[in-house]
């Protein structure tokens, strides 16, 4: 009972228990059958102190006393004392499950704080290889990316090489090209100024033997004619002794047919020199 007489929490529970306890026993209420109640109660209701459980025992047992009163409260300390000493070992067995229960948790702390420690190194160490990783990717990748670059200035380079090789026989070619044409061109011009040239020799040729022969024929009609004057004159000098001046003027002032050929010849030579020197 607490300080004003009322019941406590514990011993209202106790009460309640035992009540109910005798309502369902079958029996016949003796002392030891209400003891034996009263002490499986006890055993039920935990946390129930000594003291208090020795004084609601004997409330309860004032209604049942007999003559053999001391009997039956020595046999309510037997049963408290058994009691206590169960509520004792129970105690101790509960500190020492607490205490192996707190040794597991220390343990079983210290063996997670172990295995976060090995699980943080292992993450620091896995993170360290993977930006060593990232680093030897990235490394990889940039002299990959320069290999690249520099084969890429190089084909261009080799590009430009080769075009610039290209345009320089393209205009080699057109060089040659243009100078064949050129000498085509000159050789036709030539062979064009030779044809000329002989076109122009041949005309003069043919011109001089033209000349030649229309001097040649002239010179023929002149002696012919000159042949007929030489007659007629013979004749007329064998009428007279004497030969009149007049005709030996004429003859005087008349060409002999060697200067005419002479005059001819010269012409012909300077024709055909002025054609070798063209052709030339």
């Amino acid at each position: 009972m607490t300080k004003d007489g009322a019941l406590s929490a514990k011993q209202t529970e106790f009460y309640k228990a035992f009540r109910d306890n005798l309502n369902s026993f079958e029996g016949e209420f003796q002392i030891e059958n209400v003891e034996r109640i009263l002490f499986e109660t006890g055993k039920v209701i935990d946390g129930i102190p000594h003291e208090d459980f020795i004084q609601m025992a004997e409330a309860v047992l004032n209604r049942y006393r007999n003559d053999n009163t001391d009997a039956v409260s020595e046999r309510i300390r037997l049963l408290a004392a058994e009691q206590a000493a169960n509520q004792a070992a129970t105690e101790a067995e509960r500190q020492v499950e607490e205490a192996r229960l707190a040794e597991e948790a220390r343990l079983n702390e210290e063996a997670r704080l172990i295995e976060e420690a090995r699980l943080a190194e292992a993450a620091r160490l896995a993170e360290e290889a993977r930006l060593i990783e990232e680093a030897r990717l990235a490394e990889e990748n940039r002299i990959a990316t320069e290999a690249r670059v520099a084969e890429g200035v190089r084909l261009a380079r080799e590009a430009h090489q080769a075009e610039q090789e290209r345009l320089a026989e393209e205009a080699r070619l057109a060089e040659e090209a243009r100078l064949v044409e050129e000498a085509r061109l000159a050789e036709e011009a030539r062979l064009a100024e030779e044809a000329r040239l002989a076109e122009e020799a041949r005309l003069a040729e043919e011109a001089r033997l033209a000349e030649e022969a229309r001097l040649a024929k002239e010179m023929k009609e002149e002696a012919e004619l000159d042949a007929g004057a030489a007659e007629k004159q013979a004749y007329w000098d064998a009428q007279t002794a004497i030969p009149t001046e007049p005709v030996a003027l004429e003859q005087e002032a008349k060409p002999s047919n060697g200067m005419k050929i002479g005059i001819i010849a010269l012409l012909t030579t300077f024709i055909c020199g002025a054609a070798v020197y063209l052709l030339l």
